[in-house]
């Protein structure tokens, strides 16, 4: 007898169960089997991003992982090598080099600088739009002052509408030294996913 705040407690021997090959039930307990029968009552975890490690590669915050799951941060921008240095829905930034990205001339290609405005201003509004929605571009334009020779070029994104259909971003892209070369405007249209 066990005595526990003054309540007396009869000892109860514990029965010996049969289990397979004549264990007892609590000897034939595994790590499996308790894992198998918890699994029955516990939810599953939430699936994991698959892009979780390139979105942080490319500088995508995690709290804006769940805006990029299904495509992660896309094919070009891996292949041009964007990579988002300042991300809010007020201000986007992103560099790119212009090694591998030069035209025949040895210079940045133009090419190359819209689909960095792409990205960054699809992405802005993306974070605009936020979860259970995603931006379409439906306009773009680019005006290329000077060119891109070396280094990095770092595009800054910044709104000029944001409204609940329609999200218009202009993006300044400038080489190392500061100097503009090129200036650009997108608007997205927001949908509901």
């Amino acid at each position: 007898m066990t005595r526990s705040l003054g309540v007396v407690v009869p000892e109860v021997p514990s029965p010996e169960v049969p289990g397979p090959e004549g264990e007892s039930l609590v000897d034939s307990l595994t790590p499996e089997s308790l894992v198998a029968m918890t699994d029955k009552f516990t939810p599953p975890p939430a699936a994991a991003n698959p892009f979780a490690e390139q979105l942080t590669a490319h500088g995508i915050p995690e709290r804006h992982h769940q805006l990029f799951a299904e495509h992660g941060v896309g094919p070009l921008a891996v292949k041009l090598g964007i990579v988002f240095t300042e991300f809010g829905t007020e201000r986007l930034t992103a560099t790119m080099p212009v090694e591998g990205n030069q035209q025949v001339y040895g210079i940045l290609h133009g090419g190359a600088s819209v689909a960095l405005a792409e990205t960054l201003g699809s992405f802005a509004a993306a974070a605009h739009a936020g979860p259970g929605r995603h931006a379409v571009g439906v306009d773009i334009s680019a005006t290329h002052h000077r060119p891109g020779v070396a280094g990095l070029v770092t595009g800054v994104c910044t709104p000029l509408h944001l409204g609940r259909k329609v999200a218009t971003h202009e993006i300044v892209i400038t080489n190392d030294a500061g100097k503009r070369l090129c200036t650009a405007r997108i608007t997205n249209l927001l949908l509901d996913d």
